[in-house]
């Protein structure tokens, strides 16, 4: 005896499973901080546990649903679903990048002054980040990431993506994009570097009187090893400097942070819109 067909075959996905669109539309909503998310380094796998990390993203992404008007899933077609997932990806990956230039620019600045000290042959694996790092690249990196956060950096952020639904809302529209938009990025990466070595810049001119002076050390004691006496006094003095300038640095990286909110909202409101 041929058995009955179990209820549910040949019937459409979404009529036989009507919890799905919902599971799908939480899932996209959550995307936008989940782009957002990757470009702090707070967020980093190492910092936080995935399953805490994925509920907080999740938990954001259904606050975020409610503010949204409602609209149809189950009337996408798979390419409505693509280009709602790139528009998503597309608006958090922007406020994330712009909040996370100046943490990566501290880390940054740790790499140079540590290049300039000859201090990168001791480097270590950052537990935090797992990548190789300087001991100054460390330094700096963990700073910028305790004054962010401190300093109301997170709420900050998890409010410019809520706000960002009210120039992009979720849903299926597509996205018109502005040469505009190479221009800011490119105009953020290169501020990245400009804020790398601004950071770095009173270190910097410390070794640089160092090593002036160890030249004129050298010319008038030529049998002595200069060297050998270069490297620790460079890392001294690198390391008093850094401590020095570390109030100076806070300051900056509150100075960029009430930037940020208009910065991202204006790249999203100029560069790109849904249509």
């Amino acid at each position: 005896m041929i058995e009955a067909v179990p209820p549910g075959i040949g019937v459409p996905l979404f009529a036989a499973m009507p919890w799905l669109d919902q599971l799908l539309v939480v899932a996209v909503a959550s995307a936008r901080f989940a782009f957002a998310f990757v470009f702090v380094p707070v967020f980093s796998r190492e910092v936080m546990p995935g399953t805490v990390r994925n509920s907080i993203i999740v938990t954001f992404g259904l606050v975020a649903l409610q503010m949204q008007p409602d609209f149809h899933p189950n009337a996408l077609s798979a390419m409505g679903w693509l280009k709602m997932l790139l528009k998503e990806a597309a608006a958090g990956g922007a406020i994330g990048f712009f909040f996370g230039t100046v943490l990566w620019a501290l880390g940054a600045a740790g790499e140079i002054i540590d290049t300039k000290v000859g201090a990168t042959i001791g480097q270590l694996v950052d537990p935090l980040s797992g990548n190789t790092s300087s001991l100054t690249g460390i330094l700096l990196s963990r700073f910028a990431e305790v004054v962010f956060v401190t300093a109301g950096g997170l709420t900050l952020l998890v409010g410019t993506v809520m706000g960002s639904y009210l120039i992009w809302p979720l849903g299926p529209g597509g996205l018109q994009l502005d040469a505009r938009a190479l221009m800011f990025f490119e105009g953020e990466f290169g501020r990245l570097f400009a804020l790398a070595f601004l950071f770095a810049a009173p270190v910097l001119t410390v070794l640089y009187v160092i090593d002036l002076a160890m030249g004129f050390l050298n010319r008038f004691a030529q049998s002595f090893n200069v060297f050998s006496m270069a490297m620790p006094i460079k890392a001294a003095a690198a390391t008093f400097v850094v401590i020095l300038t570390l109030p100076l640095l806070a300051q900056a990286i509150l100075a960029d942070l009430g930037t940020r909110e208009e910065i991202a909202g204006g790249v999203l409101q100029r560069t790109a819109k849904p249509q």
